[in-house]
């Protein structure tokens, strides 16, 4: 089924499933920032450390709201929802692959999951033909 704007119903949903998943993922891991400053700083660590630990954690955080954002802001781009939706994919999944590496299972199926969700969304996009 496809709405007035030329995106299908299923496009959006899994494009709304996967930004959701990746805003839950940011916060989630940003509820710890103010656990690992206060750690970090009771450490024994060098003061380059303590002062640079903090920002170097809350940037996976602001990464995937602003992943997340993009999916939400793909929903309005009509025509070019397959492109952006693939370009998320790409970029979350090589975010899965780098939480895999540095042995995070659950971190990496979930993003798996929503680079899956943006893939399914470009497929089901009816306003582009697929070449």
């Amino acid at each position: 089924m496809t709405d007035v704007k030329g995106i299908s119903k299923t496009s959006k949903l899994f494009c709304i499933i996967g930004s959701s998943f990746l805003l839950i993922m940011g916060l989630f891991h940003g509820s710890g920032f103010f656990y690992v400053s206060e750690t970090i700083e009771k450490s024994n660590a060098e003061g380059f450390l303590k002062d640079i630990v903090p920002a170097l954690f809350a940037h996976p955080s602001i990464h995937l709201i602003g992943l997340a954002a993009f999916g939400i802001l793909a929903l309005f781009l009509k025509q070019d929802l397959r492109k952006v939706t693939w370009l998320l994919a790409v970029l979350i999944a090589l975010d899965a692959a780098l939480g895999f590496y540095l042995g995070g299972m659950i971190p990496g199926i979930l993003l798996l999951l929503a680079a899956i969700c943006f893939v399914v969304s470009g497929l089901r996009d009816k306003s582009q033909i697929l070449i």
